[in-house]
């Protein structure tokens, strides 16, 4: 697609303000587990799985969203997702028993898949090559603001006005971005493929051929699961039993956010004198070199903060090497029909993080040990990925 510098300006105003979206409906009512778990007369396990429906129901939808962005185009559907998305938001803060928040996470998660699914897919249609390293960046940065942001933001929040507070931000915040979309963002999409619900599963499948794709984006979702399950973790043992606030653990995840997005501006200097496929390769030896001896303090200091945060500091600061550079390589591989790829690859990634994370909400987290074991095990099968699927066919 041929686009001018101001249309390219907008597409990227618009992806990244709309991709905090991703982090927000995660992690912005992280600081509130514990009162959302007295306030439904719940268990921890079961307020950790609302993080899990939702990335059930965000599988769900993108199964069907990257199809019809295809053949109907970007804008119609994604739209028509951020509608569903901000009245189902609404109707969570209402929610007065944990089986009701639970189902209405999965619908959340359904309506937001419009926007994991368009976002890729608008930066695929509109930049290749270099300028699509650049753009994934840009959506690599806004990807890790959300999180940065969203827990010391729900911290306040929770503080100040409640659990179900959280949930009002989020019904606005998407009828901001939908203004914006409606505003701002021209259609990307230009050459429809049409809807063949009959040849859906063959084309997902024709995608399994290409090794590279599958093991980039396993890579990519086990890193983006080392993310999210510090936000499932962290509340319960910052705050239930190192007895810090909310307000406080919103700002020890703002700093691991800072840190984190630190690593993804390092990444865009670096690119611009070292290849991407280098840049890949320092991040993921150095993700388990840090989780190894990240497992060896734990066991020397099993409850403290600095050996907690320090090395989920350092991991994901790495880990800014790794997911944009990845995500441009996989996208490029696909010439046509970038929705459904963009749909599969959201698969991909949300599968390795929804399941992994719905294992986290058994971790014991009274001490750092299992924590650290489980970052370890991430590590190492993120590196097997990269080593012998993404690496291998690259």
């Amino acid at each position: 697609m041929d686009i001018t510098q101001k249309q390219a300006r907008q597409i990227i105003f618009v992806v990244v303000a709309m991709t905090f979206i991703l982090g927000f409906g995660i992690d912005l009512y992280a600081p509130s587990f514990p009162a959302i778990k007295a306030s439904l007369h719940t268990t921890s396990q079961f307020v950790q799985l609302t993080i899990a429906t939702y990335f059930l129901g965000y599988v769900v939808g993108q199964l069907f969203m990257g199809p019809l962005s295809d053949a109907l185009g970007r804008k119609k559907p994604l739209i028509f997702g951020l509608i569903f998305y901000a009245i189902m938001s609404f109707i969570c803060s209402l929610s007065t028993n944990i089986s009701t928040l639970l189902f209405l996470r999965f619908l959340q998660g359904i309506g937001v898949a419009s926007v994991g699914v368009m976002c890729r897919s608008i930066l695929g249609d509109s930049f290749t090559g270099k300028r699509l390293a650049t753009s994934m960046s840009y959506f690599s940065m806004s990807y890790r603001i959300g999180p940065i942001i969203a827990p010391f933001l729900g911290g306040y929040l929770e503080f100040y006005f409640g659990w179900q507070s959280n949930f009002y931000f989020l019904t606005l915040y998407s009828i901001l971005i939908i203004c914006m979309i409606l505003f701002f963002l021209p259609e990307t999409h230009l050459t429809r493929i049409p809807f063949q619900p009959k040849t859906l599963l063959r084309k997902y499948a024709a995608l399994f051929k290409y090794r590279t794709f599958v093991g980039g984006s396993v890579c990519i979702g086990i890193l983006y699961a080392m993310m999210i399950i510090f936000n499932v973790v962290g509340p319960f043992f910052i705050q239930d039993v190192l007895h810090y606030t909310p307000i406080s653990y919103g700002h020890i995840a703002l700093l691991i956010g800072i840190c984190s997005f630190i690593g993804i501006l390092s990444n865009r200097f670096f690119i611009q004198h070292r290849s991407s496929t280098s840049m890949i390769a320092v991040g993921i030896y150095s993700v388990l070199i840090l989780s190894i001896l990240q497992v060896i303090f734990a066991f020397i200091f099993p409850v403290s903060l600095m050996c907690f945060i320090i090395p989920v500091i350092l991991i994901l600061f790495a880990s800014g090497f790794i997911n944009s550079n990845v995500m441009s390589h996989i996208l490029d591989l696909i010439p046509q029909g970038k929705g459904v790829a963009s749909a599969l690859l959201g698969i991909i990634i949300i599968c390795c993080t929804g399941t992994l994370t719905a294992l986290s909400s058994f971790l014991e987290s009274s001490t750092v040990r299992p924590f650290a074991l489980a970052y370890f095990a991430m590590a190492l099968a993120s590196f097997l990925s990269y080593q012998f699927l993404f690496k291998k066919k690259h």
